[in-house]
C-alpha cells in the first residue's frame, strides 16, 4: 500500500464516539429500517472505486479544512468580524452508501453524514470542552428526493443525540433568513435549473455573509450525471469563497456525447460553450480521449478562472486544481479538488500528500486495481494492497 493511501486508511478507521465509520453507517441503517422502505434506506454503489471520493473528503474536511479555517474564523471573530464557515452538499443523498462487493455489501456514511462526524472527531482527538471550536455555522444538504431528505433529518437527529461533542444544531427544511445559530438546512432545489445556482450565490454572499461579514465554505459536488451539473450555471456559485471537491462522471459524458444523447443546447450548458462548439462535438469526429480532455479542461478552467468575491487577503482565484483519474471496472471518473495556494507548513504538507495520493490512485487505476483496493480498505484487508 502506498504511504498516502495508508494515511487515508488510518483516518478512515478511527472511532468517533466509540464507533468506526462503518459502525455508524450500520447504526443509522438499523435505526431507520422500521420507518421507511428498505429500497430507500441506502444509496447503492456498484463501482467501489468511486468510494475513494468519500475517503478523500473525510480526510480533507478535518485536515486541512476545519483545522485551518476554524482558526481563521476565530481570529476574525476576535476582531469583531461576523465570520462563518459553511458546508454545501448539492446532491446530498440519504446519508448511508451501500457498496456492492461480489455477493455482499458494506454500508458506509455518505458525504452528508461525514460533514457532521468530522467536527466530532476533531473535538474528540483534541479533547476540547465547550465552547467547541470546530463546527460549521451552516450545513446545507440539498436533494430532490423527498425520502432522502426525510432520512437525512432523522439521521442527523440520531447522531446529535448520541454525542455531546458537538454544538447543538437546529435542523430545518428551509434556509434561514439570518444565520445566528448553528443551522442544518435540508433543501430540495433542482440543480438542473439556472435559478438554483444563482439563488445559492446570492444567499451565501448576501444573507449568510451579512454586513461586515466573512464567509468561506467547503462545497462537495457529486452529481448523478453531467447534465445535473451544467458548467454554465455552476460558475455562478463559484464566486462564493470556497474550496471545491467534485466527482466528474467523465465516462458518462463521453459516452453520451459520442452516442448523441445530448441535445445541442444541453451540451452547450454542460460545457458552458456556444452552440457551434456543441454541434461540432456531437458530430462523432472526436475521439473518446479528446472528448474527455474537453470536459475535464473546461472544468479546470472554470475553477481557476472564476474570481471569488470578498477575498481581502491573497489571491481571489482557486489557483490550485488537482485532477485524479479514477478508472473502475464499470466506469471512468475524475476526482477534482480546487483551492487557493496559501503559505505555511500545513498547506505544504497537504499539498505534498495530495500529489502522492493522486500518483498512487492513478497507478491503481492504470492496472485496473482501484475497485480491489477500495474493497480491501472497506473489508480490512489493507495489507493486500
Amino acid at each position: 500500500m502506498g504511504e498516502a493511501i495508508k494515511e487515508l486508511v488510518e483516518d478512515w478507521n478511527k472511532e468517533i464516539n466509540g464507533l468506526t465509520l462503518q459502525e455508524w453507517a450500520n447504526e443509522l441503517y438499523n435505526a431507520m429500517k422500521e420507518k421507511i422502505t428498505k429500497e430507500k434506506l441506502t444509496f447503492k454503489v456498484v463501482n467501489p472505486g468511486t468510494v475513494m471520493k468519500l475517503l478523500f473528503l473525510w480526510k480533507y474536511m478535518r485536515n486541512p479544512y476545519l483545522h485551518i479555517m476554524a482558526s481563521r474564523r476565530d481570529e476574525l471573530k476576535r476582531k469583531r468580524r461576523n465570520a462563518k464557515l459553511f458546508y454545501l452538499d448539492l446532491y446530498a443523498g440519504n446519508g448511508v452508501v451501500e457498496v456492492k462487493i461480489e455477493d455482499d455489501s458494506i454500508k458506509i456514511p455518505g458525504s452528508s453524514v461525514l460533514a457532521l462526524l468530522a467536527p466530532i472527531l476533531l473535538h474528540q482527538e483534541r479533547k476540547q470542552t465547550p465552547p467547541y471550536g470546530y463546527y460549521w455555522d451552516l450545513i446545507v444538504l440539498n436533494d430532490i428526493d423527498d425520502s432522502y431528505r426525510k432520512l437525512l433529518r432523522e439521521r442527523y437527529q440520531y447522531i446529535l443525540k448520541q454525542t455531546t461533542l458537538m454544538p447543538i444544531y437546529r435542523i430545518y427544511h428551509a434556509l434561514p433568513s439570518e444565520v445566528k445559530d448553528k443551522w442544518v438546512a435540508i433543501t430540495e432545489y433542482n440543480c438542473e435549473k439556472d435559478e438554483t445556482w444563482n439563488f445559492f450565490k446570492q444567499y451565501f454572499l448576501q444573507t449568510v455573509k451579512g454586513p461586515n461579514g466573512w464567509i468561506h465554505g467547503l462545497i462537495f459536488l457529486d452529481p448523478p450525471s453531467p447534465s445535473a451539473m451544467p458548467f454554465r450555471f455552476l460558475k455562478e456559485l463559484l464566486t462564493v469563497p470556497s474550496d471545491i471537491i467534485a466527482l466528474l462522471h467523465t465516462g458518462i459524458f463521453v459516452k453520451h456525447v459520442y452516442e448523441q444523447k445530448y441535445t445541442v443546447d444541453t451540451l452547450a450548458n454542460i460545457l458552458d460553450c456556444d452552440r457551434s462548439k456543441a454541434e461540432s462535438l456531437l458530430q462523432k469526429t472526436h475521439s473518446y480521449e479528446e472528448l474527455e480532455k474537453e470536459y475535464v479542461n473546461k472544468f479546470r478552467n472554470l475553477l481557476q478562472g472564476v474570481r471569488m468575491q470578498g477575498i481581502s487577503k491573497g489571491s481571489p482565484y482557486r489557483d490550485f486544481v488537482k485532477e485524479i483519474r479514477l478508472y473502475t471496472g464499470k466506469g471512468h471518473y475524475h476526482l477534482v479538488v480546487a483551492t487557493r495556494t496559501t503559505a505555511g507548513p500545513e498547506y505544504e504538507e497537504w499539498h505534498n500528500w495530495s500529489a502522492k495520493f493522486a500518483e498512487e490512485v492513478e497507478e491503481l487505476s492504470k492496472y485496473d486495481q482501484l475497485d480491489h483496493a477500495v474493497i480491501d480498505i472497506l473489508t480490512g484487508r489493507q495489507a493486500t494492497l
